[in-house]
């Protein structure tokens, strides 16, 4: 009997804080050796785009801002931080990119979300940015 195998694949995508329609997706082969931080890099330099970051966690791309002009200050005791996320077949794990194994999974979504910091506290994170469509990103 000839052995065989069914190569898994990978659905990468990216979604901006603007909208729901990613910037980019692609299918990926899975290989067994890859982590989640080695096939973003990947995908990136694959399609051109522009980024800082590196296997261990993504600052920036598609043009996205970092720094102060990812903040947005809502009043004296509100505000959102805003970022790249990812989830990894719809679970947000709490771990670096380049820990994750992609062998055994089908998708990977990374979106620009935030924490939201009110009265003192870190209510949430990673939320979905396009969800609120802030308007210091989507004017």
């Amino acid at each position: 009997m000839i052995p065989f195998f069914i190569a898994a694949s990978l659905t990468v995508e990216f979604i901006g804080p603007c909208s729901e329609r990613p910037l980019l997706t692609t299918t990926l082969e899975s290989r067994e050796s890859s982590n989640l931080g080695q096939v973003t890099i990947e995908t990136l330099e694959k399609f051109n785009i522009q980024y800082l970051g590196s296997e261990a966690g993504l600052n920036s791309a598609f043009g996205s801002p970092i720094g102060v002009d990812a903040i947005e200050v809502i009043s004296d005791t509100e505000m959102r931080s805003y970022g790249w996320c990812f989830e990894v077949d719809g679970q947000v794990p709490e771990d670096y990119p380049d820990t994750i194994s992609v062998s055994n999974q089908k998708k990977v979504k990374w979106f620009f979300g935030y924490a939201h910091y009110l009265n003192g506290q870190w209510v949430s994170q990673c939320e979905p940015a396009h969800k609120l469509k802030p308007d210091f990103l989507c004017h």
